[in-house]
């Protein structure tokens, strides 16, 4: 059965405009029934960034949303998200999520308070995962992802998304555990595959470009997206912003599973087409293949592997922009990062033979001291 995935347009995030965007996305492609549900909604909060930076989907798209579920009858509506750093207390205050949350009487999800395992019976690489109890506690979740690209994954969505539903700095061993792209994608399909959302609505009026997905720039993309199969929303907004979706690995491994889709001529779009949205000045991360036919046919080996890591672009510290709140040695899985004495004070030392390149310091730095070349 094809997936549908609802397309339509919004310029700007002005309430009225917003509004009925937003229940139009949710007329072309239905909502399963809410009525006298609990419900998860989680947006992405990367980091508690101020709205204007990109880095999460919008307050005050978060708010429609809410408002539309109270309008449909859910009986609890929780909000909340997870951050790798989240800080004591975290409530997505400074990016507005959390004043939404209070004035529309849902309920902040504390993400790290309590954990309950989820398993996939038919997972590839990753069974089970430590999750936020609060899956446990509703009866649907609902994916409100940011259109943005991603230094790893060269493009995060609704699936990606569900990554912060595992609480906090526990995130960073899967990192060291599947460093190259298709094995961390094999595992965040095992964790959809676990979690297996009932709907995603994404937040792309204004996308992130660039190295993103913390540091990149905003750009306006005038889109919101709705779907109740992530994987086909995902393809379509990577197409809309010039990917081939192919070259996602999650789409195209998600393309091997069993999600209701083998191919993008499987999704149906409700509303505007892709060609009256599409942008063809997105600035995308770069998927380069290796000249060597060889290192592409043994890719999957694992000194191919080992190789390509050594030889991805790195994360390099700029000293003068560096505020030395350790952030970035905190997040390190791998323990390539730590504190050094110089002639002018306390550095960042590297050691890119322990670097995995999953870009983790590069995604929480707050002060855009780290970049990727």
């Amino acid at each position: 059965m094809p997936a549908t995935v609802a397309l339509t347009v919004c310029n700007t995030y002005a309430k009225k405009e917003l509004a009925a965007a937003i229940r139009k996305v949710f007329t072309l492609a239905p909502l399963p029934d809410i009525k006298g549900k609990k419900v998860l909604l989680k947006p992405n909060i990367l980091s508690d960034a101020s709205p204007e930076k990109a880095l999460t989907t919008r307050p005050e798209f978060v708010r429609e949303v809410i408002l539309y579920f109270q309008e449909r009858g859910a009986s609890i509506i929780y909000v909340g998200d997870s951050p790798g750093l989240p800080g004591a207390g975290f409530k997505g205050e400074k990016c507005g999520i959390g004043a939404v949350v209070r004035e529309t009487g849902a309920l902040w999800a504390n993400f790290s308070k309590e954990k309950v395992t989820v398993s996939s019976p038919t997972a590839k690489v990753q069974k089970e995962f430590k999750v936020t109890s609060f899956v446990d506690k509703v009866d649907m979740i609902i994916s409100l992802p940011k259109l943005k690209t991603h230094q790893l994954m060269f493009f995060t969505g609704a699936v990606k998304n569900l990554f912060g539903l595992v609480p906090g700095l526990t995130k960073s061993p899967f990192h060291v555990r599947y460093p190259d792209r298709n094995a961390f994608g094999e595992m965040i399909l095992d964790l959809y595959e676990a979690i297996m959302p009932s709907y995603a609505v994404m937040d792309g009026i204004i996308g992130m470009e660039g190295p993103g997905p913390a540091n990149g720039t905003p750009h306006p993309v005038k889109v919101i997206l709705g779907s109740t199969n992530l994987v086909a929303l995902d393809i379509i907004a990577s197409t809309i912003i010039g990917y081939d979706p192919l070259t996602i690995p999650i789409n195209a491994l998600a393309l091997k599973r069993n999600f209701g889709i083998k191919t993008p001529t499987d999704i149906t779009i409700a509303g505007v087409s892709i060609d009256e949205v599409k942008t063809n000045t997105f600035k995308l991360i770069p998927n380069q293949t290796h000249p060597y036919t060889i290192f592409n046919i043994l890719k999957n080996s694992k000194f191919i592997q080992r190789y390509t890591i050594k030889h991805k672009p790195k994360p390099y510290f700029i000293e003068e922009k560096c505020i030395k709140c350790g952030k970035c040695i905190e997040i390190c899985a791998s323990n390539a990062n730590w504190f050094e004495e110089g002639p002018n004070g306390k550095f960042v030392a590297v050691d890119y033979n322990r670097c995995i390149r999953c870009y983790c310091c590069h995604e929480v730095c707050p002060a855009d001291a780290i970049e990727i070349r």
